[in-house]
């Protein structure tokens, strides 16, 4: 019985010590992710068209948001990084949201549907979240580093891309965005 309650114990110490300290790296990473404005590379790639699905299941198509600038995030719930930078996406989405010129795709890749809404829930996001299967990244688009940001004209161009965490709310990609937007 003494064992057992020293497990016990042991067990539930372990279990905090882990959580706290998974939260201290969460904050640590999103310090460093929310200091740095993306460093974008200039692109000038034809678009490649791709497929995605809502989480309801709906498949969709790049090329179905031609017209609009696509601000396009390949992230995943199991990537830190990814974790750390989508409050400042939220903040990026949340002013453009009216907005029928610029439309947001967060694609999710190797998560569920209910994977990814239960990540929106629990961090209170808005976001329009989609998923993909790995086999329907186009190679042009496989990067090594997530997360991979990308940004296409209205025409469909992919004008920019970055890879790793960034602080999407910063005022160079708002001046970026609106000066894709279609007049």
């Amino acid at each position: 019985m003494v064992a057992l309650r020293r497990i016990v114990v042991v067990s539930l110490t372990l279990v905090v010590l882990a959580t706290i300290g998974g939260y201290a790296l969460l904050r640590w990473v999103r310090a460093r992710v929310e200091a740095h404005a993306p460093h974008l590379i200039v692109d000038n790639i034809p678009e490649t068209d791709f497929v995605f699905h809502t989480l309801s299941g709906e498949e969709k198509h790049l090329s179905d948001f031609r017209g609009q600038v696509v601000f396009l995030d390949l992230w995943g719930t199991w990537c830190l990084q990814c974790v750390a930078e989508m409050p400042t996406v939220q903040r990026l989405y949340d002013h453009y949201r009216n907005d029928p010129k610029v439309t947001f795709l967060i694609v999710s890749r190797m998560d569920t549907p209910n994977a990814v809404r239960r990540f929106a829930r629990r961090g209170g996001y808005t976001l329009p979240f989609y998923v993909m299967r790995d086999d329907d990244i186009p190679p042009a688009m496989y990067l090594r580093q997530y997360p991979a940001t990308f940004l296409y004209s209205a025409d469909g161009i992919q004008v920019a891309h970055h890879a790793g965490g960034a602080d999407w709310s910063d005022a160079s990609i708002v001046h970026r965005i609106d000066s894709l937007r279609p007049r």
